[in-house]
């Protein structure tokens, strides 16, 4: 990765040569100073000359993207063209071959310097391979914490919609409608991620709720609707213990909340509802209107869109329905068969 940025050759702090050359030579980092505009190397410090290898001899007098430690010397050539227009360059894993053939990860830093005026310039560089190594085992870490929560979730949302099959996919769908609102309303990262587990699993909590219930092919009485109603509190509580983060929690919680009040488990209205339960929200009820139930027949998507519409600011965040909106009938979005089980970005 480059980082550049304009600016004008700075001078070099004025410090006694006795001062300066203790710093030069006793630096940690790796430091070469080349000619300007030639970029002929005109000194090497001795923590650099022991990082690659190579004797003062081998590289003084020549161009820095002739010399044998650099790998890439095209992505060096260019970087010195870069160098000498903008005064300032900077790599990030960079590699350097030692001379004995060993690669080293770098940060590679180049500054041109107003020198007793004229130009100089310094490049300073640091061996990142330890660190690098560092981070590379840390992701992989990560990535695999990362598979084995989207199996479980897998799991746990496949466990919910064996109980009833009316609902099988009904999750997967959710979650992709979900994310697709959600990246349509330019939500961070993070949210999307949240969007996509929770859409999974927002209905984890009828695993306590009578199958006969679920299925029941007649309109649910007073007190089968009362307990259908505390699935979300019930998945949201299952969440928690298992570490998925609050956010994703009150996501769950919050999803059958209305915004004006209507909803459950707690009545919330307009911004006490999260937003990420608001896209949740309307991505339910799109999805679950165009499938068929035990107790009606699939809905058509226009009749479903017309739902959200007409209920826009009274039941359902209007930005949230516009962007849900706006993918059918215009983004041409449509539900994928396939199950996500691990974030796509």
């Amino acid at each position: 990765m480059i980082v550049k940025q304009r600016r004008v050759a700075p001078e070099r702090p004025v410090l006694p040569e006795g001062i300066y050359k203790r710093i030069f030579d006793t630096a940690l980092d790796g430091i070469l100073v080349l000619s300007h505009p030639e970029g002929l190397v005109e000194a090497a410090n001795p923590y650099l000359l022991g990082l690659i290898g190579y004797d003062i001899e081998d590289i003084v007098g020549r161009k820095l993207w002739q010399l044998g430690f650099l790998v890439d010397k095209e992505r060096a050539e260019k970087a010195f063209l870069r160098l000498l227009k903008d005064d300032y360059v900077r790599y990030e894993n960079i590699s350097l071959k030692r001379k004995d053939g060993h690669l080293l990860e770098v940060e590679f830093v180049s500054n041109v310097y107003s020198v007793n005026g004229g130009k100089a310039i310094q490049c300073n560089i640091r061996d990142i391979s330890a660190r690098m190594e560092v981070e590379r085992a840390l992701k992989r870490t990560q990535q695999q914490l990362v598979d084995a929560l989207y199996r479980t979730v897998s799991c746990l949302s496949r466990l919910v919609e064996s109980r009833d099959p009316y609902t099988m996919g009904h999750q997967s769908r959710v979650s992709q409608l979900a994310v697709a609102i959600g990246r349509k309303m330019n939500v961070s990262s993070d949210e999307l991620e949240n969007l996509r587990l929770a859409g999974l699993v927002h209905d984890i909590g009828k695993i306590g709720i009578p199958v006969e219930i679920l299925v029941k092919p007649f309109t649910l009485k007073v007190a089968e609707i009362a307990l259908l109603h505390t699935h979300a509190a019930a998945a949201a509580q299952i969440l928690l213990p298992l570490g998925l983060g609050g956010d994703l929690s009150k996501i769950v919680l919050e999803h059958h909340e209305r915004v004006n009040g209507s909803g459950y488990p707690s009545g919330l209205k307009a911004s006490d509802i999260c937003l990420g339960a608001k896209i949740l929200g309307v991505a339910d009820t799109v999805e679950a209107m165009v499938n068929a139930r035990p107790y009606r027949a699939a809905k058509t998507l226009e009749v479903a869109l017309q739902e959200i519409t007409q209920n826009s600011g009274v039941l359902y965040d209007p930005a949230v329905v516009e962007a849900c909106y706006t993918l059918f009938t215009s983004d041409g979005f449509s539900f994928s068969d396939s199950t996500p089980t691990q974030p796509n970005h």
